[in-house]
């Protein structure tokens, strides 16, 4: 009889820690090699986080009848997800850690339109994204991580407003605790 009251006991402990625990990691620092940067993913719900990046774009412009130009390009990221198969891949025994999964969110991105490094610079001083995305994240146990994102955009500059398309790809590899 104590063994079975005991084995309910942890049973009802193991479905509360369950019920209240985060499916998200607590935070993430990633170093980014596709766009090179670092970003910071705090979970803030269960599903969750917010994704705050800092990289450098890079562009060229050049053609036979021209000089080829380059620059780097300081570029600000910020994302809102909600991870939306986090529960499906527990129960399927998939890998969750290291924010493994699909999700939405609200992404927003900041370039500014002077380069850094190089000697291409674009009209505008600035260029702001603002889309709401579908996003895949994966996470491999060693800390290699890739995620691509995409979807309908507002894209705005000093002179004009369009919409169209954004698409983002991130590789790369989580430092330190995975989840």
């Amino acid at each position: 009889m104590r063994k079975c009251l005991l084995y309910f006991f942890l049973l009802c402990v193991a479905l509360l820690a369950a019920q209240s625990g985060k499916n998200v990691a607590p935070q993430l620092f990633k170093v980014n090699a596709l766009a090179p940067g670092v970003s910071y993913e705090l979970g803030v719900g269960r599903n969750t986080t917010l994704d705050f990046g800092l990289f450098f774009g890079f562009a060229a412009r050049g053609g036979s009848d021209r000089d080829t130009e380059f620059g780097l390009f300081p570029s600000f990221t910020g994302e809102l997800r909600y991870f939306t198969n986090m529960e499906r891949r527990k129960s399927k025994r998939k890998y969750i850690a290291g924010n493994s999964g699909n999700y939405i969110a609200l992404a927003n991105q900041f370039q500014s339109g002077n380069s850094l490094i190089g000697n291409l610079d674009f009209n505008s001083n600035y260029y702001y994204n603002l889309g709401v995305v579908y996003g895949i994240q994966r996470t491999r146990k060693k800390g290699f991580y890739w995620g691509i994102s995409f979807g309908p955009g507002l894209f705005k500059d000093e002179f004009d407003t369009d919409f169209g398309l954004m698409l983002n790809a991130r590789l790369g590899w989580v430092i330190g605790k995975r989840g």
